[in-house]
This record gives C-alpha cells, sequence and structure tokens, in this order.
C-alpha cells in the first residue's frame, strides 16, 4: 500500500503541472548573446531552485505518509493496552485486595492516558500528511510558475529583437501566462501556509497528552 502511494506521489511529481500552453523553443533565441540571455538563465536557476523545492516537498509528504501509518498502528496497541489494563481493573476491584484495586487503578489510569497520547498523536500525524500534501502541490505550481517565467523572458527577448517563434507570437500572452501561473501558485501556497496552524494545533495537543502520560506513569510508582 504504501509502495502503491509513494509510486503515485512520484507520477505526480513528473506528470501534474508540468506543461504550458505556450512556449519557445530555445533553438529560437540561438543566435543571441550570453548578456541577451541573462535574465532567461536567472529565471532557469530560479525554475530549477523550485524543482528542488518540489522534490523536498515530496521526500516531507512520503515521511508523513509513514509516520501516519507507524502512528496508527501505535494507538491500535494503546487501546489494546487500555483494554487489557481495563479488564485488569474489573479483576481486582472483586478480589477485595485494597493494594491489589489501588495497582490496577493505577495501571489502568497510565494506559488510558497512554491511549490518548497515542491517537492525539495520529490526528497530528494525519494533519502532517495533509499539510505536506498541500506543501507539495503548491511546490508543483511553484514549478509551472518558474517555468512560465522562463517563457516570458524568452518572449520578451523575442520581441526586443524583432524575433518571431511563430506566425501568431504575441508577448502579451505570455505575460498573461506567467501572471496566471504565479496566482495559481500564491493560492495553492496560502493554503498550505493555512493549514500550517492545524498541525501546530495538534502538536500542541500530542504534547498535553504526553505530559499527562507521564504524570500517570509518576503516579503510579
Amino acid at each position: 500500500m504504501m509502495r502503491s502511494l509513494a509510486f503515485s506521489l512520484l507520477f505526480c511529481l513528473s506528470a501534474c503541472g508540468s506543461s504550458l500552453k505556450y512556449a519557445i523553443d530555445d533553438n529560437t533565441i540561438a543566435a543571441t548573446t550570453s548578456q541577451e540571455r541573462e535574465l532567461i538563465n536567472s529565471a532557469r536557476n530560479e525554475e530549477q531552485r523550485a524543482e528542488d523545492m518540489q522534490r523536498e516537498a515530496h521526500r516531507a509528504e512520503t515521511d508523513a505518509l509513514n509516520e501516519e501509518s507507524m502512528a496508527g498502528n501505535e494507538a491500535k496497541s494503546a487501546r489494546l493496552q487500555r483494554q487489557s489494563a481495563k479488564t485488569g481493573r474489573s479483576a481486582a476491584e472483586s478480589s477485595g485486595d485494597y493494594n491489589l484495586k489501588n495497582k490496577a487503578k493505577a495501571q489502568y489510569d497510565v494506559a488510558e492516558k497512554a491511549a490518548e497520547e497515542a491517537d492525539a498523536k495520529h490526528a497530528w500525524t494525519q494533519e502532517k500528511r495533509v499539510y505536506t500534501k498541500k506543501v507539495r502541490e503548491a511546490a508543483e505550481f511553484g514549478v509551472l510558475a518558474a517555468k512560465a517565467k522562463v517563457e516570458l523572458e524568452k518572449a520578451k527577448l523575442c520581441s526586443a529583437k524583432s524575433i518571431r517563434p511563430s506566425e501568431k507570437f504575441n508577448v502579451l500572452e505570455y505575460e498573461q501566462q506567467s501572471l496566471e501561473a504565479q496566482q495559481k501558485y500564491n493560492d495553492k501556497k496560502r493554503q498550505a501556509d493555512e493549514r500550517k496552524n492545524r498541525v501546530d494545533e495538534r502538536e500542541r495537543s500530542f504534547q498535553s497528552k504526553k505530559q499527562a502520560t507521564e504524570s500517570a506513569k509518576s503516579a503510579a510508582q
């Protein structure tokens, strides 16, 4: 299952948002000087950085998927331990042994807090997985925006040098394409940033539950 999810992410990494409606073949500007292509090269450097961020976002999402899976298993185990401790507490209450009752109650308290902690950790990792997905999606649009900027700089150079890549060449179309791609990236990044607040809330809840577990353990000693 995890392998198929990772494959799907990899496919999306290579396929999503990688095409543009307007693009200029590099051979069209081959006769221009390196100085004239300076802004194009600068935009290409930005594209490389965007692709690096995309790869990092993909790795982070894969890690988050693994963390969520592990936390889910831990939560299941903690719930089973809580049920076992509950059974033990019930048996102790029927025994009439005061010391045994207190010990079983303390063990149940620890198991209950540990289960709540595990559930909180699972909820946190679920939120992280959703967040990293949104970051990865934003990164994909970031690459697209960077590519659109490269094509815009090519179009500007063609316009300045009176080069016509095609019969219907219009630099304004490249400007619009770049603006739209950048806006899509900005929107996706904003959505990811807003989701980060929910991740932080879940983490704080988990840390609070973790402290409660530690307190229960100390009381049981």
